[in-house]
């Protein structure tokens, strides 16, 4: 009998990625076009207020340089995450991939998404900058505190939030493969709970002008690379649920 020959581990693992870019309009479609309408929304608005002002004395420079309709794409990437491990964890399974080659796929195939992202978001800022903010001044891919920045420094904010919400998603949507719901509102629950703590320590030390100033004296590019540690964390979380996950019909 003929032995059959050992798969390469980078073989299994491209294999784990292979099964969320078997359909990626969900994680790389379908963002895009929303982010597309967002922007759409945004500029619509920004020339019925340059119309509205401009009977009035017009408006400051920096007037559309603080819109924040990119950001949302950042949060959704939760939820992408979240659904791209519920619809592909059975079918891995099935496909007799382990949960360790699965994930690491996974965790590749996120870390390609955030790239890809990030450089989308900063080839559009390119150009957002060289036409002059759409001819508005405005600034939609890269406002507020990154208006200034290097392109550099906004491909990597884009790139390490993207991956921190990705890794976030990913440990909801093991929290949801192991305990569905009831874990996801614990989840949440446990998050509400955790931020309005912090806050409370905050006020209750006084300590709100401390924390202003050492964001404001700290780079975005430092402030970014400090959401590394939490990244890995989570992604090391989202593997120990995983491990123990239920395949459910």
């Amino acid at each position: 009998m003929t032995a059959i020959a050992p798969v390469a581990p980078g073989r299994r693992i491209l294999n784990g990625a292979r099964v969320h870019a078997a359909n990626p309009f969900t994680t790389l479609g379908l963002p895009w076009l929303i982010l597309a309408a967002v922007f759409a929304l945004t500029y619509a608005i920004w020339r019925i207020i340059a119309w509205a002002a401009s009977s009035g004395g017009g408006l400051d420079d920096d007037a559309f340089r603080y819109a924040g309709g990119v950001s949302w794409i950042i949060f959704y990437m939760i939820a992408v995450a979240a659904q791209a491990m519920n619809q592909t964890f059975r079918f891995a399974v099935g496909l007799s991939q382990t949960r360790r080659d699965y994930f690491l796929g996974t965790a590749a195939y996120f870390g390609g998404m955030a790239l890809i992202y990030g450089a989308g978001i900063t080839v559009l800022a390119a150009v957002e900058r060289a036409t002059g903010g759409w001819g508005m001044g405005g600034a939609f891919f890269a406002p507020a505190f990154l208006y200034d920045a290097p392109l550099w420094v906004v491909m990597w904010s884009f790139v390490g939030l993207m991956l921190l919400m990705l890794f976030f998603g990913a440990v909801a949507g093991a929290i949801f493969l192991r305990w569905r719901a009831t874990g996801l509102v614990t989840l949440l629950l446990a998050l509400a709970a955790a931020i309005v703590g912090a806050v409370f320590l905050i006020t209750w030390a006084d300590a709100w002008g401390t924390v202003g100033e050492l964001l404001g004296g700290t780079s975005v590019a430092a402030l970014v690379a400090w959401t590394l540690p939490v990244t890995a964390l989570l992604g090391g979380l989202a593997f120990l649920l995983l491990r123990r996950a239920a395949v459910r019909a």
